[in-house]
C-alpha cells in the first residue's frame, strides 16, 4: 500500500508538471495555532486526502521532495511514517528548517513559545501525539480514541524513547498545562 502512495505521490508531481526540488533535510514542524494545533500528514498532496496522522509542533521531519506548490513528502523521523505535508499557508510557514542558520541549534524556540496560546485540549493533544510518534500504548478511553494503539510498543511512558527535542517539547507543554491547571 505504501509503494501505491508513493507512487500515486510521484505520478500527480510529474502531471502537474511541478518542479521538484533536488532539496532534501531535516526539518521541523513549527507555527501550527489553534484551532487546528498539529499539522496534517496525508496520503496525497490535497487539502481533501485522507490524513495519516497529526502533526504537533516540533516534530522532527525528513523532507523527501518538494513541490513548487508548497505540497512536501516527508518522512517523520519518529515512526517513520511518510505522507505529504503543506509546508505553508498565506505567508505562514509551518515547515521549518532544523537550524537557524547561525548555528548548530534547533529551531525549537518557536515551536515551544507558540504553545502558550493552546488551550489545555491543544496541549494535551500535542503532547500525545508525541508520545504516540514514539510508540506509546495508551492507556485511556480517551487517548485510545484519538490515537489508537496501532503500531504501539511500550506500555510504561518511561520507557518511551525521546528524543532531547521532543524531552524539551514536552516539558514545555507539561509547565504549560499546569500553569493553566489543565487536568492530566
Amino acid at each position: 500500500m505504501r509503494w501505491r502512495t508513493i507512487l500515486v505521490g510521484l505520478v500527480l508531481c510529474l502531471q502537474a508538471t511541478m518542479a521538484c526540488a533536488e532539496n532534501r533535510g531535516t526539518y521541523y514542524v513549527a507555527n501550527t495555532t489553534p484551532p487546528d494545533a498539529f499539522l496534517a500528514l496525508k496520503n496525497f498532496p490535497s487539502g481533501y486526502g485522507p490524513r495519516i496522522m497529526a502533526l504537533a509542533n516540533g516534530t522532527r521531519l525528513d523532507v523527501l521532495l518538494r513541490r513548487t506548490d508548497g505540497w512536501w513528502y516527508v518522512k517523520v523521523f519518529q515512526t517513520g511514517e511518510e505522507g505529504w505535508v503543506l509546508s505553508g499557508a498565506r505567508g505562514k510557514a509551518y515547515v521549518l528548517c532544523c537550524t537557524d542558520g547561525q548555528s548548530a541549534q534547533p529551531v525549537q524556540e518557536s515551536a515551544e513559545t507558540s504553545i502558550a496560546s493552546f488551550s489545555c485540549q491543544q496541549l494535551w493533544f500535542s503532547r500525545n501525539s508525541i508520545f504516540k510518534e514514539a510508540g506509546y500504548c495508551f492507556k485511556t478511553p480517551q487517548a485510545i480514541s484519538a490515537f489508537g494503539n496501532a503500531g504501539c510498543q511500550f506500555d510504561n511512558m518511561d520507557d518511551v524513547p525521546l528524543s532531547s527535542e521532543n524531552q524539551a517539547l514536552i516539558s514545555a507543554i507539561k509547565s504549560t498545562e499546569q500553569m493553566k491547571g489543565c487536568s492530566p
